[in-house]
């Protein structure tokens, strides 16, 4: 026990941390409220600090080596098979050093021969930000098609699954969706948004 100025004893000396403050954690002085610990920080720096570095890299490199950086910034793989039998979805994935990768590439001697090329990615027109868009072929002629909008927007891609309250979700990879109690409902509400790009596409080509 120790004495305080007034006389009076203290028996056990108790300290409290900031009401609402995690241990180790400061306040965000851009987010009033908002407490992020200095791992947090150090990570948004280095995000940071690598956004502009790259690019500021990217604008300095050789033309050949930035479009491959490009290509692989975003990577889309389509739907994989094995003989007849689907075994991946397609799928999309980010290389964050890309043209770090890509001069590399380009040092190693790999270059682009669009004569050997025989797949290529096309966006979804006003796609989302994870947008899957399509792969297309060449035809027999060696042309490569214009795609029909109803590839993107294919009703038959349209994935249901249900909540754990009972309602339907109906999804599709461009990013439309719809939820009801009724599994055909949910699934027809997604259709007709569907219907709807593509009348839009048709109209905006003719």
């Amino acid at each position: 026990m120790t004495e305080r100025e007034d006389g009076r004893e203290v028996i056990k000396e108790v300290k409290f941390r900031d009401a609402g403050r995690p241990p180790g954690y400061t306040e965000d002085p851009d987010n009033p409220g908002v407490w992020v610990s200095p791992q947090h920080k150090d990570w948004m720096r280095e995000q940071l600090t690598g956004a502009v570095a790259n690019q500021k890299a990217l604008a300095e490199v050789d033309p050949e080596v930035k479009a491959l950086a490009e290509e692989l910034s975003i990577v889309h793989l389509p739907e994989q098979k094995l003989g007849d039998r689907k075994v991946a979805e397609p799928t999309r994935f980010e290389i964050k050093q890309s043209v770090r990768f890509a001069q590399y590439l380009t040092d190693r001697g790999y270059r682009h021969h669009p004569e050997h090329e025989r797949i290529r990615w096309v966006p979804t027109p006003d796609g989302m930000m994870h947008d899957l868009g399509i792969h297309i072929t060449p035809d027999e002629n060696g042309e490569w098609p214009t795609p029909n909008p109803e590839d993107f927007y294919d009703a038959e891609k349209i994935a249901l699954s249900q909540t754990p309250g009972g309602e339907w979700v109906a999804a599709h990879p461009c990013g439309f969706h719809a939820k009801h109690p009724s599994k055909a409902k949910a699934h027809a509400a997604v259709v007709k948004q569907l219907l709807a790009k593509v009348e839009e596409a048709n109209d905006a080509e003719s």
